[in-house]
């Protein structure tokens, strides 16, 4: 009879060929699952980042790496605002004594990787890494505040348009509650017979309203003074007086 010939295989043959094949089947699928779900790599490359261009999608904190040739790098172009600020992780590869300069402001690049809440506004935020006369080129990184959670509110809104900051000779005041520290600065004030005589103090609602630095106006009874910084320390809060006021009368807005 012509035609094919069956394979004469061993059975226990033909059942190691069958699961081996099974097998691999099975690693291949595997694989293939894995490398189309898994989450993505997000590199520190120069303002490389994926996000919606509305916001919704952005990041809650962005990676910002020092090189060690003050090359900054970043996770994202886009950071959403948090209700405590704008969240940065600092890592610095870049020599000691390198700071970090955001906007208006900067402070030196730790040792080892840290996160900065930053009070900073909605838009763009231009970060920078430089030692004396070594300035690395900036990267901007643009603020999104999709839940609205920073305050448009300002000091001169407030009725405390800034005068000035002088150099304080009084110390300040510490306190169980924030309160209780900013009435301890104004005994302070007091005690040193200070002019006018401030009887009344209310929280300043702007920026990030959940920050660990909170701003408060200080006055008379009929006028703002001054304002004072109130940090959290430990179990206690520290008031620190800031700046000095155009004396103006207070606003409704400072009772709320």
């Amino acid at each position: 009879m012509s035609g094919q010939r069956l394979s004469s295989a061993h059975p226990s043959t033909v059942v190691k060929v069958v699961a081996t094949l099974a097998i691999l089947v099975l690693v291949t699928l595997g694989a293939w699952l894995w490398s189309d779900n898994r989450p993505e790599a997000s590199p520190l490359v120069p303002g490389e980042s994926s996000h919606s261009p509305d916001g919704t999608a952005a990041p809650t904190v962005v990676d910002v790496l020092c090189d060690a040739d003050f090359t900054l790098r970043v996770s994202s172009d886009t950071v959403a605002a948090t209700a405590s600020g704008v969240a940065v992780r600092v890592t610095s590869e870049a020599p000691e004594g390198t700071y970090l300069n955001y906007g208006l402001g900067g402070d030196p690049m730790p040792e080892s990787p840290e996160t900065w809440m930053l009070a900073v506004p909605t838009g763009e935020l231009r970060l920078s890494c430089s030692m004396l006369e070594h300035e690395g080129a900036v990267v901007n990184v643009t603020v999104v505040d999709p839940d609205h959670h920073w305050s448009d509110q300002t000091l001169a809104g407030l009725g405390c348009p800034i005068r000035g900051i002088p150099s304080w000779a009084v110390s300040g005041g510490t306190g169980a509650t924030p309160e209780d520290a900013v009435a301890q600065l104004i005994a302070n004030f007091t005690e040193h017979g200070a002019s006018p005589t401030l009887t009344r103090y209310e929280y300043a609602q702007i920026g990030y309203l959940d920050t660990s630095n909170q701003t408060w106006i200080i006055g008379t009874a009929d006028a703002t003074h001054m304002t004072a910084v109130v940090t959290e320390s430990g179990a206690e809060y520290q008031a620190s007086p800031e700046a000095l006021c155009v004396a103006s009368p207070w606003t409704e807005a400072a009772n709320t």
